[in-house]
């Protein structure tokens, strides 16, 4: 049983870097076309975490669900012999950008009430997701 967990959390961790190596490569490749098109700035707006829960009073209680995404070590060469980097950011300078304003803003995205059956007070149930805003200036 224990086997079959690990083969199911290893095809289901395959599956996530798979899904942030997409997102990442568009973000990529729009920093590279905007730099191939001379822009003096490039901005990417990147899902950091969502939240959800529920609380009394009409607070939200926040889960974490884990880290940033972050991506493994590539083999794609790099202009001007740099070695390969592992996380979003640096990968985007890596292609000629300098991060210049980083940002987090939290964007509310539904939010659910239901009476508590024991208490008088409602249980409110918040979603919504924490959203980094990079702000890179052209590096050369």
């Amino acid at each position: 049983m224990t086997a079959r967990n690990e083969a199911r959390d290893a095809k289901a961790l395959e599956r996530h870097d798979a899904v942030v190596e997409d997102a990442e490569s568009v973000i990529v490749t729009a920093a590279i076309h905007a730099f191939e098109r001379g822009d003096g700035w490039f901005e990417a707006e990147v899902d950091q975490r969502s939240t959800s829960g529920w609380s009394v009073y009409g607070a939200a209680a926040v889960d974490f669900g884990g880290p940033a995404p972050t991506k493994r070590e590539t083999t794609r060469p790099r202009p001007g012999g740099a070695s390969p980097r592992s996380d979003l950011l640096s990968r985007i300078e890596d292609e000629g950008w300098s991060l210049h304003t980083a940002q987090y803003v939290y964007v509310h995205l539904s939010e659910e009430s239901r009476p508590d059956g024991l208490l008088s007070k409602d249980r409110v149930a918040v979603k919504g997701k924490i959203v980094g805003l990079y702000l890179f200036r052209r590096a050369r």
